[in-house]
Formats: structure tokens, C-alpha cells, sequence
């Protein structure tokens, strides 16, 4: 049978599209006589701050509990599922593209979050007592703004949600203890690196393309990328690579050869050979060992 996958585009109650929601995770909870998501991926961007809860957040594949006083940041394409058992305390917000664009906020912002991290690697962010009052007072602005009506509520909704991702932002690189480098052009390279390989890692697998094109050196763009991730630029290349070849293996029924091609390998063996490298079976074995049931 068929792998499927659910793409959620966001849309109101009458289904046409609209571009911000939000909403307490106990409503969920209750409207839905539980949260035990099937796994799906969105158009939109998705922030679950966590007051209270249990259970298990699955992201690209990965196994992350639920706890009280923790953020989860869910980017468009990402394939995830929330499942908790008990009645959880919080709050969901949703917003697309556009909505960043209207507020004239910057994606790179939104991006820090997990700026520092490797593909697919989005484990939620744990908040003490001090610092979760400052995001459950925005929660509970963002949500008190969104009820309302009037002339200035999405104005509002942006300069909150754009407050919301700079304590994010900071939130994550005090927890990796990353520190931006002071040279603004060196803090931008890493930015210009990952979205250069979201555009390109299907096209291009070589550092010395990227390195060219960022107009550094290939073994200075190694180092660099390495010290600010843990991984070098060819590292993060490869590690790209791999998690759109897991998705699609998964979610789709694009063949061996087709996905090949479709990653930029010359060869369907090339590729083969690639994945059980990292993974350390074949991706036959691994679509039949994560078999969604449709």
C-alpha cells in the first residue's frame, strides 16, 4: 500500500486561506478528544509553546519529549507529529510567508532560531522560569490581539510575532552557547550558505560551487561553517541531501532511480551507495522499515 503524507495548508473554519491563527493547545486538546497527530508537513510556519505537557514530538524523524516550559518551531516542509496523551497547557501559532512579508519580517530572523543547527535538526528549545514569563506574556498578547477587531491588529500581530522570534533567537544560541561572530559579514556567511544549499543541494554537491559563489575559499568555508554548526559545509551538504532523500522515500512513490536523478547523482548506484553510508541500510530497507500506512 501506498505511503501517503498530508500537506496542511492554513485555511479557516469555511476553507479559504488566510495567512495568521492561533489558538490554545487546550482547545486542540479538547476539540480533538486528544492530540495524536498522523505525520504531516505544512505550507506555513508553526510555533508550539509549551506550558504543561507530555508526550512525544516527532520532527524529520526524530524523537523529542514534550515538557512543561518548551518551545517547538515547525518550518514549512518539515514532517512532524505531536502526540500527547494527557491534556496540555499552551499555546499554537500558524502564520505563512506572507504574513512575514506584510510585517516585513525578515525570514532570517525566523531562520536563526536554528540557525546554528544541522538539516532537519529542530529539537524543541527548553525555557527556565525566568525567561518563560517573557514568552507567555507575548503568547497571551499575540492571542488577546488576534480577538480582537481593530484598526491596528495585524500591525500589532507583526511587531509581537517579530518580538516572539528575537528571544527565540537568543534563546537557542544561549543554549548551544553559540556566539555570533562580531563581524557581520562572517554572521551573514552562514546565512548565505544554508539558503544557497536549500536552493541548490538537488543541483550541486561539490563546497567548491557554494565556496565560488560566496566568493570565500572552499577550505575556509569548511572551517568556518564547522565552527559556528559542528559540521563542516560539506557536512551540512550531505546532511541536506539525506534528509530530503528520507522525505521522499517516505511520502512519496518515487522510485530508486527517479529520487537518483532527482538529487543530482549521475548514477542510481551513486546514490545507493550514499545513503547506506549515512544511514547504513539501503533506501528499499528504509522505506519498508518506516512504512506509513495509508
Amino acid at each position: 500500500m501506498a505511503n501517503t503524507i498530508q500537506v496542511l495548508e492554513l485555511v479557516d473554519e469555511a476553507g479559504n486561506r488566510i495567512d495568521f491563527v492561533c489558538k490554545r493547545i487546550e482547545t486542540l486538546f479538547d476539540q480533538n478528544d486528544g492530540i495524536t497527530d498522523e505525520p504531516h508537513r505544512h505550507n506555513y510556519f508553526t510555533i508550539i509553546l509549551v506550558k504543561d505537557g507530555s508526550g512525544t514530538h516527532t520532527i524529520d524523524f526524530k524523537n523529542f519529549e514534550i515538557n512543561n516550559s518548551s518551545l517547538h518551531v515547525i518550518y514549512p516542509g518539515q514532517v512532524h507529529s505531536f502526540v500527547t496523551p494527557d491534556r496540555p497547557s499552551g499555546w499554537v501559532f500558524n502564520f505563512t510567508s506572507s504574513f512575514l512579508a506584510s510585517q516585513q519580517i525578515n525570514n532570517d530572523l525566523v531562520n536563526k532560531v536554528y540557525l546554528y543547527n544541522s538539516y532537519g535538526d529542530t529539537p524543541p528549545l527548553h525555557i527556565n522560569n525566568d525567561q518563560f514569563i517573557v514568552f507567555e506574556q507575548l503568547a497571551q498578547q499575540i492571542i488577546d490581539y488576534y480577538q480582537k477587531e481593530n484598526e491596528y491588529k495585524l500591525d500589532a500581530l507583526g511587531a509581537l510575532v517579530k518580538l516572539f522570534f528575537i528571544n527565540s533567537a537568543n534563546l537557542s544560541c544561549n543554549i548551544y552557547q553559540n556566539k555570533p561572530p562580531n563581524n557581520l559579514v562572517e554572521n551573514n556567511l552562514l546565512i548565505r550558505f544554508k539558503k544557497l544549499v536549500d536552493q541548490l543541494y538537488s543541483k550541486e554537491h561539490k563546497v567548491a560551487y557554494y565556496s565560488n559563489e560566496l566568493s570565500v575559499t572552499s577550505d575556509y568555508l569548511n572551517k568556518y561553517v564547522k565552527s559556528q554548526t559542528g559540521k563542516s559545509a560539506k557536512e551540512l551538504i550531505q546532511d541536506k541531501i539525506l534528509l530530503e532523500a528520507k522525505r521522499s522515500l517516505i511520502f512519496s512513490n518515487i522510485s530508486n532511480k527517479e529520487l537518483s536523478y532527482q538529487l543530482g547523482f549521475d548514477e542510481p548506484s551513486h546514490f545507493s551507495n550514499f545513503f547506506k553510508k549515512f544511514t547504513q541500510t539501503t533506501p528499499k530497507n528504509f522505506k519498508l522499515e518506516n512504512a506509513v500506512q495509508s
